[in-house]
């Protein structure tokens, strides 16, 4: 038996000799009638043995005898814009003493002049090109990894400034740190300012990335590159390291990524999952996938490249639970505007129909929403942007919210 299994056994032996603690709900204002709160839970149409592993694993963590737990939320622009998928990682690692663990993945946006999380900030100098998975790139063809971006340089004066100290009074900071990329040759090495002190690496033989221990803890660093003419290095990710034990809440979102932008156009992400190695995986992936004609959306198709997901997971996680949330209801991108997406009640029977094949949950948004037609309602309503396809910043961090009381309501509802 592997560590892993026996880890996942004595967590299920604690679950069934101590009470579970319960934990506390996420207060949500008023909301529209739009909003069907009574039908934010998670449903499961087969078993729920994997859920109720990952809860173990939390009694665990939470008695100050587990390891730490590892989530990772991976999907288009409603993960990438950071609003929802950071809000759910604030909850979580508030809902009870000392579950601050990894801050997660971090990109510096800017770079590729796309739109970014705004939990931490972000700069850099010098010339880059740039290139995301889900789009074609005429001057950049790179080897995506876990992020599905990647940037690259071959100036030895650009740089790039990672700060997780939004205010202050941050808690986020780290005594390590991870670079995620590759160089043209081994003349090329990325390096480290830190306060005063320069930083070298070392090589996580591993995953090949470059890891470097700083002097002091903090929350910022600089990245540097000493890069000879005619040379040049792709960063694809960077990872700040606590070394605390905690909820570890790892984001993967690029705009306009379907499940074949992961399994096709990033073929590190296996080597990359090797640092996740979720317990528990959140699916928010599918509304690209059927931006299109409903005669052109083949369910099967999409269930299929679920299923070659997954398995990628489980060659790193055997045990990993699964929330697959369904699409929104929304318009897609047409060529001279906006058309109503026909393919949400389609998407939503798959992801139930994986649900039941793999004992995993569905957090089932288009329902939450009202069905057909209610984006129109939920745009009136401030939650959704003009387009009737992205949510406001407002509507994503109240899908955080709800999505946080789906699983603080389903653990605790064990104890009863």
């Amino acid at each position: 038996m592997n560590k892993r299994l026996i880890l996942s056994a004595l967590a299920a032996l604690l679950c069934a000799v101590m009470p579970a603690q319960e934990l506390p709900r996420a207060e949500i204002a008023p909301q529209p009638s739009c909003v069907h709160m009574d039908r934010a839970g998670l449903h499961f149409p087969g078993s729920r043995e994997a859920q109720d592993r990952f809860y173990g694993l939390l009694d665990s963590l939470m008695s100050g005898s587990g390891r730490s737990v590892n989530i990772w939320h991976v999907g288009g622009s409603h993960v990438q814009a950071g609003h929802f998928s950071y809000r759910l990682q604030e909850r979580l690692t508030s809902m009870a003493d000392s579950l601050m663990g990894e801050r997660g993945f971090i990109f510096p946006y800017r770079i590729a002049k796309t739109n970014s999380d705004k939990s931490f900030r972000t700069s850099f100098t010098g010339e880059w090109l740039s290139a995301m998975a889900a789009s074609t790139h005429k001057d950049l063809n790179p080897r995506f990894g876990i992020m599905g971006i990647a940037a690259q340089t071959s100036d030895s004066l650009a740089t790039v400034g990672i700060g997780l100290g939004i205010s202050a009074d941050t808690l986020w900071s780290f005594k390590r740190f991870r670079i995620l990329g590759y160089a043209s040759s081994p003349e090329v090495r990325p390096y480290l300012v830190s306060g005063a002190d320069t930083v070298d690496f070392v090589i996580d033989t591993q995953t090949q990335s470059y890891l470097f221990e700083l002097p002091c803890e903090t929350d910022t660093v600089t990245i540097g590159f000493r890069i000879p003419e005619g040379e040049s290095f792709t960063l694809t990710g960077t990872e700040p390291i606590s070394g605390r034990r905690g909820i570890n809440y790892y984001c993967s979102g690029v705009n306009g990524a379907r499940l074949t932008t992961w399994l096709e156009q990033c073929p590190d992400l296996p080597r990359d999952l090797q640092l996740v190695k979720p317990d528990l995986a959140i699916f928010a992936v599918g509304i690209n996938d059927s931006a299109c004609k409903a005669v052109d959306f083949k369910p099967e198709v999409f269930k299929e490249n679920y299923r070659r997901l997954i398995r990628l997971i489980r060659e790193q996680s055997p045990d990993c639970a699964f929330i697959f949330i369904t699409n929104n209801d929304s318009y897609r991108y047409i060529s001279r505007g906006m058309t109503y997406n026909h393919n949400a009640p389609t998407v939503q029977k798959a992801m139930f129909e994986l649900a039941k094949e793999y004992g995993s949950a569905v957090w089932d948004v288009y329902d939450i929403m009202g069905g057909k037609d209610s984006v129109i309602k939920w745009r009136d309503a401030g939650l959704v942007k003009s387009d009737r396809l992205h949510f406001t910043p407002e509507g994503y961090v109240l899908l955080g919210d709800m999505l946080y009381n789906a699983i603080v309501d389903d653990y605790n509802a064990r104890k009863k």
